[in-house]
């Protein structure tokens, strides 16, 4: 199994979330119970409430029983001071990114140590773990980099550090 690497917040961040996810699992469980209990008949047929609820508490479950499985996996990269013309944690960039030789797009991001990256960040985060970001963790600016998904290669040039 591959290291799933994060900064000391990204490390605090996994073990909120998983917090988060049992505390939810428990409350979930007993508004299940709830919604069994004050059902008409046998407490489950045709009961949406409480089916949507063991659907919740499943999906849970599942999310839960991963993370405790990349507990283990867990790895913290401590800050380290590298030249200013490589890419670490934290930094802003604007990339060309070239699906094809006619398709491509820029765009902003930040390089993130982050367990779960921030969806309304105000540039878009990108998590060390990420395809993209294990092409640019690192790595110096201005030089081509690829990375796949699928059997796609994807051409990446940094343009600059946004800062």
């Amino acid at each position: 199994m591959q290291e799933i690497l994060v900064d000391e917040d990204g490390y605090q961040q996994f073990f909120s979330e998983l917090a988060r996810l049992k505390k939810f699992f428990v409350s979930n469980a007993a508004e299940a119970s709830s919604f069994y209990q004050s059902a008409i008949g046998d407490g489950w047929h045709d009961n949406f409430a409480f089916e949507e609820a063991k659907r919740e508490e499943r999906c849970v479950a599942d999310q839960i029983d991963l993370m405790l499985k990349e507990k283990n996996q867990l790895y913290i990269i401590k800050p380290t001071k590298i030249t200013p013309n490589k890419i670490n944690i934290g930094d802003s960039l604007e990339l060309k990114i070239s699906y094809s030789a006619d398709d491509s797009e820029i765009e902003k991001i930040k390089l993130t140590g982050k367990y779960i990256p921030d969806v309304n960040a105000e540039i878009k985060e990108i998590t060390l773990n990420s395809p993209l970001g294990q092409a640019l963790y690192l790595k110096p600016i201005n030089k081509p980099l690829s990375y796949k998904i699928g059997d796609k290669k994807i051409i990446v040039k940094v343009l600059n550090k946004i800062n």
